[in-house]
């Protein structure tokens, strides 16, 4: 198998694993197949769950295998590309490894099928805001991304339709960056590094291994992109090739990007006024300072920029204005799975906050979101299995007000039963949503869902 871009795959026996409904096993299969590859897609889920997207493959000869019988014969494949939910040590790849076979993820093969560069962001938090908010940047002035990856369509999609003169913006995970062998964005961005996703890393040094290899392959002529506030994320400079280049909120970077007089600023010219950023919270502005330096890395102009960020309002589940119900505010920022997270959006408010926490526990201890919210004079609304654990870091460190419900919708009752005008009820769990929910995106949308109950029982927005 080639490492370059066009590489037809021509006979070579490949394994996608994978073929749920975020349509990445589908894309990958589709994509190989039509570049001569003998391709097997499988999912251990019975056909009858994989319909659409088995009858969405129809007109290829692409074999699909599901349910028990889902990996036979992977140990004849010369490459396997899971999907990035697919931890890498169960025994079907372990097998296949075995046997000589090349274990690649999704993004690898949108590398070596793009006829165009790639923009890459990772970290624990921001990283879809950032990419989100990169691609209308790019956009605005003309450059036409494409933006998806770990977020929206697959990037081996995009890949399939990119233009050569064009440009993909990518969100990539820890999941996809460890099964990477050639992979390398021309643009690529670390935001920060918090403690996630150690139930698939197994440790923190694992996890910080994984967002690195964005960088692995960079060459001089490529640019990283750091963020100076973040220490495990500044820290990686040290092991590039390529052309470091640092943002932050809190100190002056004449060579990248900073904050300065009340203005966004880039290489020490002055961008926007933090006042027209729409995003809330300080966070935020860190976030636009690295998708500004992205852009401007890959050659944008970024004389409309202050229109882009006075008109993005971000991305849905994370710090999402849902409504104004007598007076009180609901933000939906189902989105913070972690409590560095929920810190972050805590701080994002002058206001009085009603805060929704709890769900199933990513890490040992909530002792500074507990400590964040008693200092901010926060109320708690508790659900989910991590309740009990929240609630005794919370009155350890003084919070006042604590309440618990049974059930989201009960907990915007609760929540709103508080509330003054003027206050706000953030749900920003702090916790995966894993307990109670199918995921972080419906847990934010039942949110929506209550608030709007409540909206048409009081009759005011």
């Amino acid at each position: 198998m080639k490492a370059k871009p066009d590489d037809s795959f021509d006979g070579v026996r490949v394994h996608v694993i994978g073929l749920g409904s975020y349509g990445t096993g589908r894309a990958i299969a589709r994509a190989l197949w039509s570049r001569g590859a003998r391709v097997t897609v499988s999912d251990i889920k019975p056909a009858g769950e994989l319909a659409a997207e088995i009858e969405r493959l129809g007109d290829t000869d692409v074999t699909i295998l599901t349910g028990g019988g889902a990996y036979r014969g992977i140990e004849e494949a010369e490459l396997v590309v899971p999907s990035p939910g697919v931890p890498l040590d169960i025994p079907p790849l372990l097998r296949a490894r075995e046997h000589g076979a090349k274990i690649v993820s999704d993004i690898e093969i949108a590398f070596l099928i793009a006829p165009c560069p790639i923009l890459a962001i990772t970290g624990t938090k921001g990283k879809t805001t950032v990419t989100a908010l990169l691609g209308e940047l790019l956009n605005d002035v003309g450059k036409h991304a494409l933006v998806g990856g770990n977020i929206g369509i697959p990037l081996v999609q995009l890949a399939e339709v990119a233009l050569p003169d064009g440009l993909l913006v990518a969100e990539v995970s820890s999941f996809q960056l460890e099964a990477i062998e050639v992979f390398r964005p021309w643009v690529a961005v670390l935001l920060n590094l918090f403690a996630d996703h150690l139930d698939r890393h197994e440790s923190m040094a694992a996890y910080r291994e994984a967002k690195a290899r964005i960088f692995a392959n960079q060459e001089v002529g490529d640019t990283a992109i750091f963020n100076r506030d973040d220490p495990g994320a500044w820290e990686m400079r040290a092991f590039i090739r390529s052309r470091a280049v640092p943002f932050s909120t809190r100190q002056a970077e004449p060579a990248g990007a900073d904050i300065a007089d009340g203005w966004l600023r880039v290489q020490g010219q002055p961008v926007c006024p933090v006042s027209a950023v729409r995003l809330r919270g300080r966070h935020n502005l860190g976030n636009a300072l690295a998708a500004l330096t992205a852009a401007k890395a890959a050659g944008a102009s970024l004389e409309r920029a202050a229109e882009t960020l006075s008109r993005f309002a971000g991305v849905e589940h994370r710090l999402e204005t849902v409504g104004l119900v007598r007076g009180v505010l609901f933000v939906n920022d189902s989105q913070a799975t972690t409590p560095p997270a929920t810190v972050a959006a805590l701080e994002s408010f002058e206001e009085h906050v009603i805060l929704i926490a709890g769900g199933r526990s990513k890490v040992d201890g909530f002792s500074a979101l507990a400590q964040t919210a008693a200092l901010r004079g926060a109320s708690l609304v508790l659900i989910g299995e991590a309740a009990e654990v929240i609630a005794k870091a919370a009155q350890a460190a003084g919070v006042r007000h604590i309440a618990r419900a049974a059930a989201l919708p009960e907990a915007v009752k609760v929540a709103y039963s508080q509330a003054k005008p003027g206050d706000v009820v953030l749900l920003s769990p702090a916790c995966a949503s894993f307990d109670m929910f199918k995921d972080m995106a419906e847990r934010g949308r039942i949110f929506k869902e209550a608030v709007k109950a409540l909206l048409e029982q009081e009759g005011e927005q």
